[in-house]
């Protein structure tokens, strides 16, 4: 296949972009990707980390998402099974015959009418199999068991509170329990497919955009604590631009063309904003709303859930699920309150904190965690549509989560906004603003992503050959075959069929170095998994390490003698001075604590060489 010289770049790295990035690759186009922070450092990081048809869309008539969605599920279960996963729901019913009316009135898009039917025992049996028959029928043909109606209590189903919730609805839906892995698989694919093509792609994370008066994008590095400073500049005249900013998309159309005050209304630095034929300066494409989530550590609580996600109702409505997160932490969220500040700046509150534990108290009452079992919070802000109140349609959970490829007709250049979308449907939104913009560029499609695996995917027997490769690589370098299995499952689940070159690296010892500890400490990960990290995977910082190729910040066994590891890996690496390793753990780990309400531990440091991890 040839390469087209034509340039496309994506601004925002998240897993909308991402998977467009990949998509326009496989036609041939050059692609440039920007983003001002890390890869899938935005709202990718911070959802409910589902994979899922949307069950609760159809009360709001989004038949056609729903479809989408669940066509989506099936085909990434197949395509990236190492990080997506099956996952049974259980859905507790406290009656038969409520929200039939509520249920209606949503149809017609009155949700205050819907509110005031919903009556105090929210959806009863009947409302909850007619919707889950419907998802069945819509989910013809799927893999996934097709749903049934049980009694609550039964051998092996959560232990939520029988008297209160006597029945309960199950159903299929999965879960990617890291979306920021399957979002760096996007763009590792994205390289191979340029490789193979001869297209450029370039990903420039922690940079900014701007377009000059001359049509040129202007690239530049932003400044980072605690790293080698960036001062390169770059210029191009791209084919395209979309804006795949997520929650930013109105913030980066401000930004990308501030030429100052305009002259004249032709020169107006607002066109990128509008497609209604208004003044752009009051256009608005996004309305968001902030959601939060707790990650809990209860033991009690992890065995009551067993091996099923909750969704439920909270006391005044609103969906709330409790999942397993992994084997010993549980997931409870989400709010959903609207949200018009800067994204970087949301925060969970302690009055969303007491309202998602008392969601949970009322689901387990003879399991509810306390607050002293969270273990750390996590608030995003989702890219909803912007829409105006009309027929009583005014809370957040009736807004739209369809996404939308907005066309910026007095744009200098060809340029569209990514609106709305969702994790599940990153495939297909891609593949269709793909097209989009190909047709507007006069370039073919040649291929698509619908049956293309991601880098990692493994299953059955290619998945224990990985995990048997990865095993293998550990007990050469020295571990225990207790400990090395662990390591071997643990970077099989992150890296999938690529786990056998990260504990490969086990093995590897640079000239004039001397060896570092083969995991880092109190956990069951190679150290050389950091190295791996920023060769390979476009990691830059302690952040983008911990968060969001390593996944440490959710391993409750975090210290801060496993970040000071996790630093030494970047003095290594020559992205770090030594003398800046004090400095850079310690303002990390203010930052979980400010941003996380999580108070890491402390471990005494294993001496060098050391081949085991410390219990």
């Amino acid at each position: 296949m040839a390469a087209n010289k034509q340039t496309v770049v994506v601004l925002g790295a998240g897993i909308n972009g991402a998977a467009l990035a990949r998509e326009l690759l496989l036609s041939g186009v050059s692609v440039v990707v920007v983003d001002s922070g890390d890869i899938a450092c935005g709202a990718t990081a911070w959802s409910t980390r589902l994979i899922h048809g949307g069950l609760r869309y159809l009360e709001y008539g989004e038949v056609g998402l729903v479809r989408e969605s669940l066509a989506e599920r099936d085909r990434l279960l197949r395509l990236a099974p190492h990080l997506v996963k099956p996952l049974r729901f259980y859905l507790p019913v406290e009656g038969r015959f409520g929200g039939l009316w509520a249920a209606g009135a949503r149809l017609v898009g009155c949700e205050s009418l819907a509110r005031a039917w919903r009556g105090k025992h929210g959806r009863g049996s009947w409302t909850i199999a007619a919707g889950l028959t419907l998802y069945d029928l819509l989910s013809f043909g799927s893999p996934c068991p097709r749903h049934r109606m049980v009694r609550a209590g039964g051998v092996g189903l959560p232990s939520v509170d029988k008297r209160a919730f006597p029945l309960a609805g199950m159903y299929s839906d999965a879960q990617l329990l890291y979306p920021e892995r399957f979002t760096v698989e996007l763009l590792l694919d994205a390289a191979q497919i340029a490789a193979e093509s001869g297209a450029d792609f370039i990903i420039k994370s922690h940079h900014t955009a701007r377009l000059l008066l001359n049509g040129r994008l202007q690239i530049r590095p932003v400044t980072l604590g605690f790293e080698p400073s960036d001062t390169s500049v770059i210029e191009l005249r791209p084919a395209a631009v979309v804006n795949a900013t997520g929650a930013w998309v109105d913030r980066t159309l401000d930004l990308l063309a501030d030429w100052g005050q305009p002259e004249s209304p032709a020169t107006s630095t607002g066109f990128f904003a509008d497609t209604s034929g208004e003044s752009s300066g009051a256009a608005h494409l996004i309305a968001g709303t902030k959601g939060s989530h707790l990650v809990v550590h209860s033991p009690r609580l992890r065995e009551a859930l067993g091996s099923y996600g909750v969704y439920a109702e909270a006391a005044d409505g609103r969906p709330v699920f409790v999942l397993p997160f992994g084997d010993r932490l549980v997931l409870v969220g989400t709010t959903d309150i609207p949200y018009a500040g800067d994204p970087a700046e949301a925060c969970t509150d302690e009055a969303e904190i007491s309202y998602l534990l008392a969601a949970v108290a009322r689901l387990f009452p003879a399991a509810a965690p306390d607050r002293h079992s969270v273990q750390q919070h996590y608030c995003g802000v989702r890219p909803l549509p912007f829409v105006r109140q009309v027929l009583g349609r005014s809370a957040p959970a009736s807004v739209s989560r369809r996404h939308m490829l907005v066309r910026h007709p007095r744009a200098p250049l060809p340029a569209w906004s990514i609106v709305g979308g969702k994790l599940t449907t990153c495939r297909s939104l891609a593949e269709g603003a793909a097209a989009e913009v190909l047709n507007a560029l006069h370039v073919p499609v040649q291929r698509t992503s619908v049956e293309r695996p991601l880098p990692g995917a493994c299953q059955g027997a290619s998945r224990d050959q990985a995990a048997a490769s990865a095993l293998d690589s550990a007990l050469r370098a020295g571990l225990s075959v207790s400990v090395a299995r662990r390591v071997a499952e643990e970077t099989t689940a992150l890296f999938g069929a690529r786990s056998r070159l990260v504990c490969a690296a086990m093995n590897a010892r640079p000239d004039g170095l001397p060896p570092p500890n083969l995991l880092l400490p109190g956990l069951s990960l190679p150290f050389a998994a950091v190295g791996f990290c920023l060769r390979e995977e476009w990691a830059r910082n302690l952040e983008d390490l911990i968060e969001r190729r390593l996944m440490l910040l959710f391993d409750e066994r975090l210290s801060v003698a496993a970040i000071e590891a996790v630093a030494q890996g970047l003095v290594r690496e020559q992205r770090l001075l030594p003398e800046q390793v004090g400095p850079a753990v310690a303002a990390y780990v203010s930052t979980c604590k400010k941003r996380y309400g999580r108070t890491l531990r402390q471990l005494p440091v294993a001496p060098q060489g050391s081949s085991e991890s410390v219990e």
